[in-house]
């Protein structure tokens, strides 16, 4: 089997159990948006929960994973596979106290906060972000685990892993919650509680994959220079990944407070968007990741590009598509998945719109993703801090205004999207100047033809449903003719899409082909 043909199986490998994973994550978002609605409980759960995700993305999936990937690569290919485990140990023993520091520290000031905080809701979401935290290490170490097992070439168990933190969550609210739990409050702590639980089982899947191919626990054995490698490329990727996750926590902020069920909107549409991004395009980047790092380690500089170019175009083909459908099928989108229990017509309305928003940033975050790893490749995280401080200076200056001028949620949604599009061209920017070798593919064609395919696409998908939704509703009724009304024409429109991209020569559109296939086998085999 050749390099591609290998990185396509492990794309659909991971694209498959990313698809459950997602699957179970949009159960659980229903879930919790049929008990608690846009009320203010719900909406201090989503902040309280965001607050562990910060550190996760910012010390396990930001930093970490971007400055060890390197390192053990180097070190695989130089000393071989236990050398990279002894690394690991290594950095493990020097990690793990450090980030149970933080946890203790966070844990004890939310607490105190919730003790004197004036309005309710801070006081409800202190609490609950104390009870989240215990989350953060769990995950934060799986990380380190994950980027070990993919570089040894098996992948998708960070994506089942993430399906059982779905599940327990689900069953702690679904059961626990609703069982045991008289109020709101009561039920987002059992919510806690699910996060916790899930969290030790995403440390505990990778740490048994990576034991399958010889790890084993230890003090590891020290390497100071590889170490101070590691250093030296976590502390201006931590700096980037802080500034990103702080702009992120600033939007969230300003939605809690701006209006009532405001932050619940902008948190179910970024999950929505969230759902073929987490699919398709982070699965190419997971796959693409490692083969990056082997390739700029053996200096294979042709094979680099090559990947890079081939995982670049997979990503524009999936999300501009995907981007153009949401954008032109999201009310009806957000009423089949959301519409439930206190979950209202109208809250589906307001929703829409921030969904409408964040569709046209789709193919930039998507992107993002990748050329951010082949910028932590290179050694260059230093690129991925500044273009974090231009995406928050943008997103502050964006959101000041929104709130200033009244806008509300749908002008936090522009702001953000302005700084992501921002974000993306600085950081293609560092990496055409201080990495060229990435970027010696060929992008235009692909991104010409995947535009003019996704509008195609995207016409026939919004007609057909306009067309068929008085009648699909007169048939079947409720839910049953909204699946029909979207499910008819968005599966002819993108065999239309598809059409169009091989009929001009797609340059991936047999490995797409293949690609599809292998997802859809797999998924029917896990239901």
């Amino acid at each position: 089997m050749s390099q591609p043909e290998r990185q396509y199986r492990d794309m659909a490998k991971t694209a498959s159990w990313t698809m459950v994973s997602r699957v179970l994550g949009l159960v659980r978002d229903q879930t919790v948006a049929a008990v608690f609605g846009s009320g203010p409980v719900g909406a201090a759960f989503l902040f309280a929960f965001q607050i562990p995700n910060l550190f996760r993305r910012l010390l396990g999936e930001g930093a970490l994973t971007a400055a060890v990937v390197p390192v053990l690569a180097e070190k695989t290919a130089r000393d071989g596979a236990p050398a990279a485990h002894e690394f690991l140990n290594h950095t493990l023993r020097r990690v793990a106290p450090r980030m149970l520091l933080i946890t203790t520290a966070v844990s004890g000031a939310a607490l105190a906060f919730s003790f004197f905080a004036d309005d309710p809701r801070h006081a409800v979401a202190a609490e609950l972000t104390a009870l989240c935290m215990p989350y953060m290490p769990l995950i934060c170490l799986a990380a380190l685990f994950t980027s070990a097992v993919n570089l040894a070439g098996r992948f998708g168990l960070a994506e089942i892993a993430s399906g059982l933190l779905n599940l327990c969550m689900i069953a702690a609210l679904g059961l626990g919650g609703l069982m045991f739990a008289e109020t709101d409050v009561g039920r987002a702590r059992w919510l806690c509680v699910g996060a916790l639980a899930g969290g030790l089982l995403q440390l505990l899947v990778p740490m048994w994959g990576l034991r399958s191919v010889g790890w084993r626990l230890g003090p590891g054995r020290a390497d100071e220079p590889a170490w101070s490698v590691l250093k030296a490329a976590f502390i201006p990727a931590a700096l980037g990944a802080g500034v990103q996750q702080v702009n992120f926590l600033i939007s969230r902020a300003l939605a809690f407070n701006v209006e009532s069920g405001g932050l619940t909107y902008y948190y179910i549409a970024n999950r929505i968007v969230e759902l073929p991004i987490g699919l398709f395009s982070a699965s190419v980047a997971t796959v693409m990741f490692p083969a990056l790092a082997s390739a700029w380690a053996a200096r294979e500089f042709r094979r680099l590009s090559e990947d890079y170019a081939r995982g670049f175009r997979l990503i524009l083909a999936v999300n501009i598509g995907a981007a153009v459908g949401l954008a032109v099928l999201a009310e009806p989108v957000v009423r089949l998945l959301f519409e439930f229990g206190r979950f209202t017509e109208e809250d589906c309305r307001n929703t829409r719109v921030i969904l409408v928003l964040f569709s046209f940033t789709m193919p930039f975050h998507a992107l993002m993703s990748l050329v951010t790893r082949a910028l932590n490749v290179a050694g260059e995280t230093r690129a991925t801090f500044h273009a974090a401080l231009h995406a928050m200076a943008v997103n502050v200056a964006g959101s000041l205004i929104a709130v200033v001028a009244g806008y509300g949620v749908e002008g936090l949604a522009v702001a953000n999207g302005v700084s992501t599009v921002w974000q993306y061209a600085v950081l293609r920017m560092r990496l055409k100047a201080l990495a060229p070798q990435f970027l010696e593919g060929s992008f235009a064609g692909a991104l010409s033809k995947s535009c003019v395919g996704s509008l195609v696409m995207g016409a026939l998908a919004y007609n057909g449903h306009r067309i068929l939704q008085g009648p699909c509703m007169e048939a079947l009724g409720g839910k049953g003719g909204l699946i029909a009304s979207i499910l008819l024409p968005g599966l002819v429109a993108m065999a239309v899409y598809a059409f169009i991209l091989d009929l001009w020569g797609y340059p991936e559109r047999d490995m797409l082909r293949g690609f599809l296939k292998r997802i859809l086998g797999r998924f029917s085999r896990h239901p």
